[in-house]
């Protein structure tokens, strides 16, 4: 056979075989082999209602923090906000048909997050109590302990590493570390969290600034996450590069009070979560921020106007 002849041949083998792999990949992405579409991701995404699978209510209580998560007819809430929020929460808890709190985790002793906790206490039963100190020198706290005492609830430390379950959902203890109890900034002893829903996860950091989640990534906890709840409201203290390097997360709500003293969320912050490329909410300008999830999609409601 002539050598041109014989390259000819080739070529046409070669063609046939690309356009027979085209055809493939066409057909095989017609019958969606590949995975769900964007429209159908976007469906399931809206279907999901308050209450199904995994639902987190990061609640606005103005300058502090509470967030409450639902799962299996389980509940877990995060802080209280401060004690003038005491009564908005239980009546946010009453109108999401809470009867009891299976987990409540007092973060750390500032009045902005334990403040409420004192009037939730004396509404609703509960079964288990986080907190990072059994005693504190700050008021608040005291009158959580009081509380407590009174309604015949125990204040249990976790250990750093620590799991439990939410209903299908596993929670962990990811920090304080180390010997926290000294320390003079009080921020850095929040208990954080790290919640696993199906394919999806969330991280709890309470008041966490960059010594703590320092201790935290340095001990090689998996902090790759979906939904990010900044730390400290948004300060430029906390929510630093090296954590969201490492938690890529594709959303972040921050829990600040509308034009809060403190200048929540900073400038710094917001910058490092537009270069992570990270959407973010904001209790301070959409009120209550509430994300569901089945295991697979997502879905944000806001009380006031969208992100």
């Amino acid at each position: 056979m002539h050598p041109n002849q014989s390259e000819s041949n080739f070529r046409s083998h070669l063609i046939a075989i690309v356009i027979a792999l085209v055809s493939c990949v066409a057909v095989l992405g017609a019958m969606n082999l590949f995975g769900v579409t964007a429209e159908q991701r976007k469906a399931q995404s809206d279907s999901l209602k308050i209450g199904d699978g995994l639902t987190v209510h990061y609640i606005d209580v103005g300058q502090g923090d509470c967030t409450l998560l639902t799962c299996d007819g389980k509940t877990l809430l995060i802080d209280g906000g401060s004690e003038d929020q005491g009564s908005r929460v239980v009546r946010y808890l009453k109108a999401n048909g809470v009867k009891q709190l299976d987990v409540l985790v007092a973060t750390h002793p500032h009045r902005d997050h334990v403040g409420g906790l004192g009037t939730v206490v004396q509404n609703f039963p509960v079964k288990t109590l986080y907190t990072p100190v059994t005693e504190s020198e700050n008021a608040w706290f005291q009158k959580l302990a009081d509380a407590c005492k009174t309604m015949n609830v125990q204040l249990t430390v976790p250990k750093a590493d620590s799991t439990f379950s939410l209903g299908k959902a596993k929670v962990t203890v990811l920090g304080p570390r180390g010997q926290y109890e000294t320390l003079e900034n009080v921020n850095n002893m929040s208990i954080v969290l790290r919640v696993d829903y199906g394919d999806r996860s969330f991280l709890f950091t309470g008041d966490a600034e960059y010594d703590e989640e320092t201790a935290i990534l340095d001990a090689k906890c998996i902090v790759d996450v979906d939904v990010l709840k900044a730390g400290h409201h948004g300060s430029e203290d906390s929510t630093g590069s090296r954590l969201l390097h490492e938690a890529t997360p594709d959303y972040c709500v921050i829990s600040c009070g509308e034009n809060n003293d403190y200048g929540h969320p900073h400038d710094n912050t917001l910058s490092r979560l537009r270069d992570a490329k990270a959407t973010v909410y904001r209790t301070d300008e959409q009120g209550t921020v509430v994300c569901i999830t089945d295991g697979t999609a997502l879905r944000f409601v806001t009380e006031k106007n969208a992100a």
